[in-house]
């Protein structure tokens, strides 16, 4: 069986439930609702990291977390490997009557909603430690923009704690890919490869498998580029493997990201 099998079901391991409930009525409601969560965080420059609805009886669970984007570097040591955005300064007060009018509908007695803020969980060590491997990229890959650097940085040190799942990693690889020049897939390609490669010696992972469909390099006609590191047993069920896939449209055209990694 491959990666579209249904992983709810043949996994031994468990799998955090969403949107699972028996009323049709319920299911369409929560998958809008969190729709619009995700686009009203995008437009706030924060991520959504994990987002699980889950109804029970009459009551209504919600857990978020999310991933607070740098919104200014003035200075580049004292930013780059501090806190972005403080605990005490995140105000998510204004979310909640949203979250009462959209499900006013369903008649719920019990609404629980519960928010994790990853930005006060990152390891600056792990930040610092990650920028001594990758700070050469910085300047071919990241001219202008080095906002997206410290984020990418802060996102996989969570990952490295197993903090994050690999949706949001593969979401500023888009990001990171999407503006650059055809002269300059090259040197993307080496960043992945780097990059994986330190999570591999530090044994926080045991293999990734990357496919990268598209006109790379600025080709007239689009090819597969596959980036293989360490086992990358694809195939079995009962292994700890995350599949994430992405869509990335660009001058260049359309690209398509499928990234596997083996915990």
């Amino acid at each position: 069986m491959g990666q579209k099998s249904n992983l709810y079901t043949l996994r031994k391991s468990k799998v955090a439930s969403n949107l699972l409930t028996s009323n049709s009525k319920e299911f369409i409601y929560g998958l809008k609702f969190l729709t619009f969560f995700n686009s009203l965080f995008s437009n706030k420059n924060v991520i959504m990291v994990q987002k699980d609805l889950n109804f029970e009886a009459n009551k209504l669970f919600l857990n978020i977390s999310l991933f607070f984007q740098t919104s200014k570097l003035l200075n580049f040591q004292k930013n780059l490997f501090s806190d972005n955005v403080k605990q005490e300064n995140v105000n998510l007060s204004y979310l909640f009557p949203l979250i009462k009018n959209h499900f006013s509908l369903l008649n719920n007695n019990f609404i629980q909603v519960s928010f994790t803020n990853l930005n006060a969980l990152i390891n600056k060590k792990e930040v610092a430690l990650l920028y001594y491997h990758l700070r050469r990229f910085s300047t071919p890959l990241f001219s202008r923009r080095f906002n997206l650097f410290a984020d990418f940085l802060k996102l996989a040190a969570l990952f490295s704690k197993k903090q994050t799942s690999i949706k949001p990693i593969l979401f500023l690889i888009g990001q990171i890919f999407k503006s650059l020049p055809k002269k300059k897939h090259n040197i993307f390609l080496i960043f992945l490869k780097v990059f994986f490669e330190i999570f591999i010696k530090n044994k926080t992972i045991l293999g990734v498998k990357v496919l990268i469909k598209g006109r790379i390099k600025g080709k007239p006609r689009s090819n597969t580029v596959s980036i293989v590191k360490g086992l990358t047993p694809i195939q079995s069920i009962s292994k700890n493997i995350e599949y994430s896939k992405l869509n990335v449209y660009t001058l260049n055209g359309a690209f398509g990201f499928k990234l596997w990694v083996y915990r």
